[in-house]
């Protein structure tokens, strides 16, 4: 069963969008890597038509993302590719999806759990966010339809008996 780890933010699409694309083009996250040939595949759905459209940084700079998903109110997903996974974009939420990991490797497995940890709390702060959910079972597929807000994510989770931990986030140290 693959991990995911969910966050709320408080950021629009379009300002979440430049946020990662500015780590990914820019410094980077420590923990999270994009494609090693540097070309990040942006694709967002329009939640009206249901087409798609992208782009690709570096190419369309961070700011030029911000300024076309910002164009298109209708956008209710954007995706980003990395070099394992990819960061699934959401209105007030952003998800590492880790299709190569295990969720049952995070809870038995002290090495993969600090790993997912590690990444979990650097997304987190650079979005400012107080908690993490960490799941197994593609948690995101109740974004927008069953779950809205966070603690409606948490409440569906539980109803649902989809594996997962709420855990706070720490200061850095």
């Amino acid at each position: 069963m693959a991990i995911e780890t969910l966050l709320h933010t408080e950021r629009s699409l379009a300002a979440a969008t430049r946020v990662v694309l500015d780590k990914l083009t820019g410094a980077g996250f420590e923990t999270i890597d994009g494609p090693e040939d540097g070309r990040l595949e942006v694709d967002c759905l329009d939640g009206d038509t249901g087409d798609e459209w992208g782009f690709v940084a570096p190419e369309t700079s961070p700011m030029a993302a911000f300024t076309e998903i910002k164009a298109k109110p209708t956008t209710v997903r954007v995706s980003v590719k990395l070099a394992h996974g990819q960061l699934l974009l959401y209105p007030g939420f952003v998800v590492l999806s880790r299709p190569d990991a295990d969720y049952d490797e995070f809870e038995d497995d002290d090495r993969a759990k600090q790993i997912a940890l590690r990444e979990a709390f650097e997304l987190a702060r650079t979005f400012h966010a107080r908690e993490v959910l960490l799941a197994g079972d593609a948690a995101s597929d109740f974004l927008g339809t069953e779950a809205t807000s966070w603690e409606g994510l948490k409440d569906v989770l539980e109803e649902e008996d989809v594996p997962h931990v709420v855990l706070p986030v720490p200061p850095k140290a």
